[in-house]
């Protein structure tokens, strides 16, 4: 009984944050790690803000000037994501996605789109949370809008010591549409 009104109280709060993403402005990215362990602290109590925070580290990861503290954030907000992981074989395909197909993070942005060549404000991005569904206890999938994908594409999450992390995100790095020219 305790799973199943968990269960209840997480969905709500998963339905609320799904409309909430798809129409609130979000803090700008990080500036240094001190700043995002306290948005950690706050925004990964859900596993859609764990999620929103990943998108972060992504595109913090991707600039040269702070592929460090996109790093370091990857290594937070992942479950198991060994430290050598832009080393590590069995990560190469997310690594070399991140490094050389921007637009497939980008098409997670509200507003972006092939048409208009995935043009996102990643300081801003709002994701769209379509739906949640539990795994597992302490596991949730949260599947996200693409505007270059026919339909969402799933993000497991697991908590650990009552916040979320990610802790599968090969759906998210699949390519997308190409950008029209």
């Amino acid at each position: 009984m305790k799973s199943v009104s968990r269960f209840i109280a997480i969905a709500c709060a998963g339905l609320f944050m799904a409309s909430a993403f798809a129409t609130t402005a979000m803090a700008k990215l990080p500036s240094s790690m001190e700043e995002y362990k306290a948005r950690y602290e706050k925004e990964a109590k859900t596993p859609e803000g764990a999620a929103k925070l990943w998108f972060e580290a992504v595109f913090l990861y991707q600039n040269a000037e702070t592929k460090s503290l996109g790093r370091k954030m990857l290594l937070d907000i992942m479950k198991s994501l060994p430290d050598d992981f832009d080393r590590n074989s069995g990560y190469a395909k997310m690594v070399e996605r991140i490094k050389n197909n921007p637009e497939i993070f980008r098409s997670f942005c509200a507003g972006s789109s092939p048409s208009n060549g995935y043009k996102a404000d990643i300081e801003n991005c709002e994701l769209t949370v379509t739906s949640t569904r539990e795994e597992a206890e302490n596991t949730f999938a949260v599947f996200l809008k693409s505007s270059g994908a026919d339909s969402p594409r799933p993000m497991k999450l697991t908590q650990v010591d009552g916040l979320w992390k990610a802790s599968s995100v090969s759906s998210l790095y699949l390519q997308v549409q190409p950008a029209k020219k």
